[in-house]
């Protein structure tokens, strides 16, 4: 009985998304895994299935915060001092922050760019969901 509330309730949070993952059209990814975005937005990882993929970060606070929440699985507080050590050290640069707007109008054909938006929110044109395993 156990194992049945505890799969049910694992259900409802994964249907119960507060984010979802975008991709533009060119990237032959369809689906990834929370281990993997992680990786990607952390920089950590920069390809999967031998393509190049570019992170965006989203400028948009809320939807900043939601995502760190349900796919780092970290504080606010944990991922500003990551990347302030990672800019010191000269080992990485933080995602690009764009608008909702600017993933609407971001056209660099033939790049593989990753990045999100709010469950409420309709996707950017010629962009796709992925799937979460």
């Amino acid at each position: 009985m156990r194992i049945l509330i505890i799969l049910t309730m694992i259900i409802l949070t994964l249907s119960n998304a507060e984010v979802k993952i975008v991709a533009s059209q060119t990237c032959k990814v369809e689906t990834l895994s929370k281990s993997d975005i992680g990786k990607l937005f952390m920089l950590k990882k920069k390809s999967i299935e031998q393509e190049s993929i570019i992170v965006l970060d989203s400028s948009d606070k809320e939807i900043y915060h939601r995502f760190i929440k349900e796919y780092l699985n970290k504080s606010i507080r944990k991922i500003k001092t990551y990347w302030v050590r990672m800019l010191f050290t000269g080992k990485k640069i933080a995602p690009k922050k764009l608008s909702l707007e600017e993933l609407h109008t971001l056209d660099d054909i033939g790049i593989c760019h990753l990045s999100y938006i709010g469950k409420e929110e309709k996707k950017p044109q010629n962009w796709k969901i992925i799937q979460i395993k």
